[in-house]
């Protein structure tokens, strides 16, 4: 008998007599059905060197697995001392935490803008940076000292990052496979990579707990917190472990560490203040009562997220309806009042404007966000605006600005006055259609949703949810239902990944967003197969199939948090290899037949440590999945020791 020649020590593995597959000669394992029954292994059907189709990841120090031992195994958040959860918004940001003593005692900072008209919870989400890529401050510091430089023509140099958090959503929606290589730009648009930019952002508010704990003589070891990262629920598994990576790199323990849904967060905590108030004057127990229903539509500055939840016996909550939304957040809002601005002045002077004049366009956004949380029914809306905008114009056209404005459609809407803009409300509010049109929208489809039936709540959370005005969108589009806003909303997402940090188990059931499967091949089957897809086997004459898509878990599926969606047994190529790697895809179709299909894309590798040699070939080691928390998760056992092997998924390739 002849055996394949040795190329590695990472290839896929065949499965157990069990479920044992044949293996295809680019060596993805085979999926079980009743119409492919396994075969008995032989010299002749073992797994193949893999090809370029499917070429193993490379182990690194940046993606090695690593193998469970007493010192490294996750922590339960009970056993530490304080959970501290880091909101990383769009456009602002902030932590919180509270003891394993009084965990609904929540503690938030106050931020300082240096102006009496701004100190809050949350300072923004801006990171400034000097030549050599230097961490120099963040947040409200970081605009005070950029808008510095920028007045002294010396901030060319300096890396001045804002929104940046959108600009990765961005770069993901457009297809862009994220990597630790992903760049993104600063406000003039200098790259750098993304993970560094959002480390710089972690650790400041690490540090910054850290810190203010020591100046008060009350010092908090890192070793006795359990951390909570908050991500949109829209994200996807790459995306996660992204944020997991650079937490990492801001020195935070991936172990104490723990992925929480935005929205999850928001709904974990209006359930748990039993006797909240809201604006309407409802309170929780009857919001939150078992089996009521409610859709959370969180509204942040940069993406909606919205889920529905049913309250269970015993407080747990399940989720009804799989997470989704979109880029319409208060960012939207922005967009379209500086599109205004655009058809004014035009797009090449807005840009020079932007680029020469960032401190004076700074200004005007910043006052144009204290105006969009503003509660006030005043028929005009006044905005202060550098006089630097309209004298740079006339400058550079016969007309002034104002009689520049007098021949478009803003002529009756809007009025220049100094270092003001005078609009009326209509104009004003016209700014936020876009964004409600979108919210709107996309809430009808989820309520029409026969999974749903019955879901007579909406609440909303997230700092543009406190826009009077989307909230008056929401209530007239659906007058059937009660619309419940919690005090501080914008809090709401921090306090809830608070309590999530203390007690995960709170969201009991999840609804998968994709279907998921493992890349594989299967003996020809004329039945079931595409004639054009059979290839022959150079070594033993067999007839496969390949980029089969072995399905684990379809779209749509109830995972229910710690079961087990996939179970299986491998074995080893050869008789001293030490890891192992499998393709995963996506797809949003139930039933993909092949993954190389329209709609699948392959989401990272399955990794597998295999280090422990003895037994050669007839070595044995069983995979199971888990899909119902926030992340992906995967462990492993040598099935003849049965001790724990490392096993782990790896989305963060560079390439596919």
């Amino acid at each position: 008998m002849s055996r394949l020649p040795k190329k590695g020590d990472n290839r896929p593995v065949a499965v157990s007599d069990n479920n044992r597959p044949v293996i295809a000669s680019d060596n993805r394992p085979v999926a079980v059905s009743d119409n492919n029954r396994p075969v008995a292994v032989s010299d002749n059907n073992r797994p193949v060197a893999v090809s370029d189709n499917n070429r193993p990841v490379a182990v690194s120090d940046d993606n090695r697995p690593v193998i469970a031992r007493d010192d490294n195994r996750p922590v339960v958040a009970s056993e530490k001392l304080f959970v501290c959860a880091i909101d990383f918004g769009t456009t602002y940001s902030g932590y919180a935490y509270s003891t394993r003593q009084n965990p609904i005692k929540i503690y938030c900072p106050h931020w300082h803008s240096g102006s009496t008209t701004l100190i809050s919870y949350k300072t923004p989400t801006t990171v400034l940076l000097d030549e050599q890529m230097n961490f120099l401050a963040f947040g409200y510091e970081a605009e005070k000292k950029y808008l510095e430089l920028a007045e002294d023509d010396a901030s060319d140099d300096f890396y001045y990052f804002r929104r940046f958090k959108m600009i990765l959503y961005d770069k993901l929606r457009s297809g862009e496979r994220l990597s630790t290589k992903t760049t993104v730009s600063d406000i003039i648009g200098k790259e750098m990579l993304a993970v560094d930019v959002f480390s710089h952002a972690i650790k400041y508010l690490k540090d910054h707990l850290l810190k203010e704990h020591k100046d008060r003589g009350t010092s908090i070891k890192d070793l006795d917190i359990h951390w909570v990262l908050t991500v949109p629920a829209i994200w996807d598994d790459p995306a996660k472990q992204f944020m997991r990576k650079a937490a990492e790199k801001a020195g935070i323990d991936s172990n104490r560490l723990v992925i929480a849904l935005e929205p999850e967060a928001a709904s974990i905590l209006c359930k748990e203040l039993q006797l909240a108030k809201y604006e309407d004057g409802s309170d929780s127990i009857n919001v939150f009562s078992p089996g009521q229903r409610y859709l959370v539509l969180d509204a942040g500055g940069g993406t909606i997220d919205m889920t529905v939840h049913e309250v269970k016996s015993g407080g747990k909550l399940h989720e009804l309806s799989r997470a989704s939304g979109g880029d319409w957040g208060g960012v939207l809002v922005d967009k379209t009042f500086k599109q205004m601005l655009i058809d004014i002045v035009g797009e090449e002077f807005m840009e020079e404007y932007c680029r020469f004049n960032t401190a004076d366009y700074i200004d005007v956004l910043r006052d144009f966000e204290i105006k969009k949380r503003e509660k006030s029914e005043t028929k005009l809306v006044t905005l202060k605006i550098s006089p630097t905008f309209s004298e740079n114009f006339k400058k550079k056209n016969s007309k002034s600005i104002s009689q520049k404005t007098k021949d478009t459609k803003y002529a009756k809407l809007l009025k220049w006055e100094g270092d003001k803009i005078r609009m009326d409300r209509e104009l004003f509010e016209s700014f936020f259609t876009p964004s409600c049109k979108h919210i709107v929208d996309h809430v009808g489809e989820i309520l029409s949703n026969p999974k749903v039936k019955g879901t007579k709540v909406i609440l909303m959370v997230g700092g543009f949810s406190e826009s009077a005005i989307l909230q008056d969108a929401v209530r007239k589009a659906f007058p059937e239902c009660r619309v419940v806003v919690p005090h501080e909303a914008g809090l709401a997402v921090l306090k809830g990944a608070v309590l999530f940090g203390h007690d995960q188990s709170v969201v009991a059931s999840r609804v998968a967003k994709f279907t998921y499967g493992i890349g594989c091949s299967e003996l020809f089957d004329p039945k079931k197969h595409d004639p054009k897809r059979k290839t022959k086997d150079k070594r033993d004459g067999k007839e496969r199939c390949h980029c089969i898509f072995s399905k684990h878990v379809e779209a749509g599926d109830v995972l229910i948090l710690n079961e087990d969606q996939g179970k299986h047994v491998y074995h080893p190529i050869y008789a001293d290899q030490t890891t192992i790697s499998f393709p995963v895809y996506t797809s949003k179709e139930p039933n993909p037949m092949y993954t190389d299909e329209p709609g699948c894309n392959l989401l990272g590798t399955l990794e597998m440590d295999i280090s422990d040699i003895t037994g050669g070939l007839e070595r044995g080691f069983e995979a199971k999945f888990q899909f119902g928390g926030t992340e992906i998760t995967v462990s492993a056992r040598n099935v003849r020791t049965n001790e724990t092997a490392a096993a782990e998924f790896n989305f963060l390739d560079d390439e596919p």
